[in-house]
């Protein structure tokens, strides 16, 4: 394991009114993903479908008085804050034609870029600071 972060782009998001589930699973599979991933600085998409909102801790504590809920959380993972700047430079210079794109087919929760650290039983947390 590395010990430096991998960098992510994490957003979480809802179809817009009015879209299809199915026509939405179409145009990621067929249009949108393959564009993404058209830009050599993206190493991999990952998806997480919400199944349902956790709202007690595994130390048994609320977790949040109206629990959040998205249609997925997806996470785009980067090499380093460099292959994102590069990523972010290369869209500038092959722009996506604004049909292929999210507008009004995902209703963005939120999209955060973050710096993550991985904990397992063979490898203790180990914080980026």
């Amino acid at each position: 394991m590395s010990n430096h972060p991998k960098v992510k782009a994490i957003l979480g998001y809802d179809i817009s009114e009015g879209i299809d589930t199915s026509d939405y699973e179409y145009w990621l599979a067929e249009v949108h993903f393959p564009d993404l991933l058209s830009n050599p600085f993206l190493d991999r998409i990952v998806t997480n479908d919400i199944i349902r909102p956790v709202t007690v801790s595994s130390a048994g504590s609320p977790t949040m008085e109206k629990p959040a809920t998205f249609y997925r959380i997806v996470e785009l993972h980067f090499a380093d804050h460099e292959a994102y700047d590069h990523y972010l430079q290369w869209f500038v210079e092959h722009p996506l034609d604004p049909e292929r794109g999210p507008a009004g087919r995902t209703a963005f929760r939120f999209y955060v870029l973050t710096d993550s650290a991985i904990a397992d039983h063979d490898h203790p947390y180990q914080p980026a600071v």
